[in-house]
């Protein structure tokens, strides 16, 4: 009788040396998402218009680069080698931007490579997780939420070296961050069973071309991705205007952890909450907290009521992105989720990001804080495409 193999320490489990790496990468993010239009504005300068274009761009080529990546990832034997080659790419592009660039056509050129490289990241390392929890060591929403307590990390303690350091102490923590990824990736991923199959690019486009002819499904990455995109003025915007009202940097980066917080229990909370609502609800849900948040936003408040604001990011983000991906797990065929996911990346995060993006840096120049308005008209647009979702959903449910 042979030997039962010894199960592996679970802190020597693929899901645990993932869940790492993804945390360096949310250490990295929490900072660039939050300081890096800062650290534009007082370190290099630019506008709010030249700001908005600077981080737009990288969102608006996704839809070209995030396929791209995919199919090659998708591809190679070892799944680890696109994350490692990579993250170093996206160490020596930000030390080139931080360092090198001057100017904003400079800044504009060096800053799409930089942030579409650490945007690249992003579903790499969440696939990685997605794999590697898949035999229920750890939950994959434990690990996710151990990714945002990363972020939540950096929020709180880059505030507090950018109020004691200034804002350049962005720089230190960005690329010492991304450095710790490209470590944890070399050193600590342990590799992935080889891929069942390879996904060819012409099988691939027409996967794209199949869902793309879809009428629910444009609906459903249309209407999510606009109220995604509303948070677009937040993202690149908030940091800003929060510093010219006087709010020090670390409270800023308080206020981003705590929206995060009240995120990260939600997705705790979350198998009972699904069992008393729907995907279209959480969707509806979500918009309508959107337009409450951004519409509060635009009168400029400080003090207290800044705090129950952050705390609607539960509906505005969470619920919102929720119930997008729950229907694109029952909508879509498993032949073809993947690709679903990926366009759906593509559009929400990249192409309508990038346009919100693009407006919103306009908007901080010529009303400031205003600009918010226009963000809760997007996602009164994307709760309205939502209500085609429930009516659909009503009549299917409607007995033949």
């Amino acid at each position: 009788m042979s030997a039962e193999p010894t199960p592996t320490p679970l802190l020597a489990s693929r899901a645990v040396r993932v869940t790492l790496v993804m945390s360096c990468l949310y250490t990295a993010a929490g900072v660039i998402l939050v300081f890096l239009p800062r650290w534009l504005e007082a370190e290099r300068g630019l506008t709010g218009a030249e700001i908005g274009a600077v981080l737009s761009l990288p969102q608006l080529a996704r839809i070209l680069i995030g396929p791209t990546i995919a199919h090659w990832a998708d591809g190679v034997a070892d799944r680890r080698t696109p994350l490692r080659l990579i993250s170093i790419a996206a160490v020596a592009a930000y030390a080139v931007f931080f360092f090198l660039a001057s100017g904003f056509w400079q800044l504009l050129i060096f800053g799409l490579i930089a942030l579409s490289l650490s945007q690249t990241l992003t579903p790499l390392i969440e696939a990685a997780t997605l794999r590697a929890t898949a035999d229920g060591r750890i939950p994959y929403g434990v690990a996710r939420g151990i990714g945002s307590v990363a972020f939540m990390f950096a929020n709180i303690v880059g505030g507090l070296l950018v109020a004691r350091f200034g804002v350049g102490a962005t720089v230190a923590w960005v690329l010492l961050s991304l450095a710790s990824v490209c470590a944890s990736s070399w050193l600590a991923m342990l590799p992935d069973p080889p891929p069942q199959h390879v996904v060819t690019q012409r099988a691939g486009f027409s996967r794209i071309a199949e869902l793309m002819r879809n009428r629910r499904f444009v609906i459903l990455i249309f209407a999510c991705g606009l109220i995604q995109c509303a948070h677009a003025f937040y993202y690149g915007f908030s940091t800003l205007v929060w510093r010219e009202q006087g709010i020090p940097a670390e409270i800023v980066g308080l206020l981003w952890a705590f929206g995060v917080a009240v995120e990260v229990i939600f997705l705790w909370c979350l198998p009972p909450i699904e069992r008393r609502t729907t995907p279209e609800a959480l969707i509806i849900i979500g918009s309508i907290g959107a337009v409450i948040r951004w519409v509060a936003m635009g009168f400029a408040p400080t003090g207290f009521i800044l705090w129950p604001l952050q705390a609607l990011h539960v509906f505005s983000f969470a619920a919102a992105h929720i119930g997008a991906m729950r229907l694109l797990f029952r909508d879509t065929p498993e032949s073809s989720a993947a690709t679903a996911q990926t366009l759906y990346a593509g559009l929400s995060a990249g192409l309508l990001m990038g346009m919100a993006t693009l407006l919103s840096g306009a908007l901080y120049d010529a009303v400031g804080a205003q600009g918010y308005w226009a963000m809760a008209g997007i996602a009164v647009a994307g709760g309205a495409l939502a209500l085609l979702l429930l009516e659909r959903r009503a009549s299917k449910a409607t007995p033949r």
